[in-house]
Parts: C-alpha cells; sequence; structure tokens
C-alpha cells in the first residue's frame, strides 16, 4: 500500500483516479466482507453464507481495475504519441478503452453497493458501521471512476459515441445515489432492513 500510495503521488501519469477509485472500492468493499465474516463467526446464517461467495468473487475483481485502469491509461498515452492513420486508428481505440475501464469500474462498484444493500440486515450490530462506511468508501470510489469518464468523454470519436457514455455514466451515478440511499435508510430502520 506504502509504494502505491507513493507512485500515486509521484510526477507521472499512473496510477491515477482510476487506479485509486479502484483501490479504494476495494477497500470499502474488503469492510463489508469482513463484517459478513464476522457476523457468521458469531452465529452461522445460510443467507450470509451465500453472501459471502458473490463479494469475495467481486472483490478480486476490482482489484484488477487498477491495473487495467493503468494499462489503459498508458496505452493511450503511446497512441497519442504516434502519427494520425485516420478514423479507425489506434488512439480512437485507445480512448475507447481509456472510457470503457472506469465505466466498468464504475459498474462493479454499483454491484458492490447492492452487495452492501444485501449484507446490511444479516450483520450483527457491532459490525453494521463497517458496512455503512464500506459503501460509503465504494460510492466515493464510484464517483470518483466517473469523473475519469468525464475527463475522457471529449476523447471519443463521434457524437453518438459520447452521448452513449455519457448516458451510461449518468445513469450509474444515479443508481449508485439511490442504492447508498436505501442502506443508509436500512441503517436507520429499527431492524436494519435496506430492502424497503
Amino acid at each position: 500500500m506504502e509504494r502505491f500510495r507513493q507512485d500515486t503521488a509521484a510526477n507521472r501519469p499512473t496510477p491515477g483516479c482510476g487506479a485509486v477509485a479502484a483501490v479504494s472500492a476495494s477497500l470499502g468493499l474488503a469492510l463489508v466482507l469482513k463484517a459478513l465474516r464476522i457476523s457468521q463467526g458469531h452465529q452461522e446464517d445460510p443467507r450470509r453464507q451465500r453472501l459471502i461467495e458473490p463479494v469475495e468473487t467481486l472483490l478480486e475483481r476490482l482489484g484488477s481495475f487498477a491495473d487495467d485502469d493503468m494499462q489503459a491509461f498508458s496505452r493511450y498515452l503511446q497512441a497519442a504519441r504516434q502519427p494520425d492513420d485516420g478514423p479507425g486508428d489506434a488512439l480512437q481505440a485507445a480512448a475507447r478503452q481509456a472510457c470503457a475501464v472506469p465505466l466498468a469500474t464504475a459498474h462493479a462498484c454499483l454491484e458492490a453497493l447492492d452487495l452492501s444493500v444485501s449484507a446490511l440486515p444479516l450483520a450483527s450490530d457491532v459490525v453494521r458501521a463497517d458496512i455503512g462506511a464500506g459503501a460509503v468508501l465504494i460510492h466515493s470510489a464510484l464517483s470518483a471512476a466517473l469523473l475519469n469518464v468525464d475527463a475522457d468523454l471529449p476523447c471519443l470519436d463521434g457524437h453518438d459515441n459520447r452521448e452513449q457514455a455519457r448516458t451510461l455514466r449518468q445513469r450509474l451515478q444515479t443508481d449508485a445515489d439511490a442504492t447508498l440511499q436505501r442502506l443508509r435508510d436500512g441503517a436507520n430502520a429499527p431492524d436494519g432492513d435496506a430492502s424497503r
């Protein structure tokens, strides 16, 4: 972690906001998983056990998005230094990938938020704060990934491509905001039920 933090603060283009967003989301989901595991250790529940597996799987995926983001941005920078060879050139392919990775990261973050909502009523009282904190980190990471999309949109060729990416970006943010609110409403409910 220390090395990643130093690399992030260095005078180099990567890791940037997309990679940091992915790492932040993975830390948030790790808190959710911790809460589930501790709760399961106190009292076994088959519903909780069924939820642990997809959380573990998604946690691995989230971690890989940091590397994907650094590679995509490095390819974009490399393509930007090459001569332009027309509308289907390597630069446009690299720009599409540079935009696709943070969108995929945000989509995974939305999955993580949904899992957090499912986890809340299954968690012991003593670890519900971990789920709340994890969800806030995940939501912030999603928002940060989408800021990366905003920065990449002007690089996309064609109005339709930009509008499609912009529409997806807005839907992801709206859905994430609503999901986080559902979790907060559930945290404030007497039984911690976020499904209402």
